[in-house]
């Protein structure tokens, strides 16, 4: 099986950063892991995510985190599908997401859906052997 892609500079650092402050069972936990990869791709949303998820406990306030005002349509969208992968409390379709996000975005979105569906095997990463 393909691993998952980190998208731009930083990314693997940012997701690693919260990933080892996970307790060792929600580390295999494809919702979880998922959400963390979708939540450190983009700096602007890691910011706003940060400020809801809790990584030393695990807890993720996902209704606050939807509360908030929107910066842009398509970070709309990757906070709708962050909560949508973590545990499916909201609604986002695919036109949505076709419409609103840029193809470094798509891309994202892409390896998260397929982390959450494959499962944490994907994150075949040196650092996490």
């Amino acid at each position: 099986m393909q691993t998952i892609q980190f998208m731009q500079e930083g990314h693997e650092r940012r997701f690693d950063l919260l990933w080892r402050r996970l307790k060792p069972k929600q580390r295999e936990d494809a919702a979880m892991v998922s959400m963390l990869y979708l939540a450190t791709g983009q700096p602007q949303v890691l910011e706003r995510f940060s400020d809801y998820f809790f990584p030393d406990s695990g807890e993720f306030f996902d209704r606050e985190f939807l509360a908030e005002p929107y910066p842009s349509p398509a970070l709309e969208a990757i906070i709708h599908l962050i909560v949508q992968l973590y545990n499916g409390r909201t609604t986002i379709t695919i036109i949505e997401l076709i419409e609103r996000l840029d193809e470094q975005q798509m891309s994202l979105v892409l390896e998260a859906i397929k982390l959450r569906a494959y499962g944490c095997q994907m994150l075949q990463k040196g650092a996490k052997s």
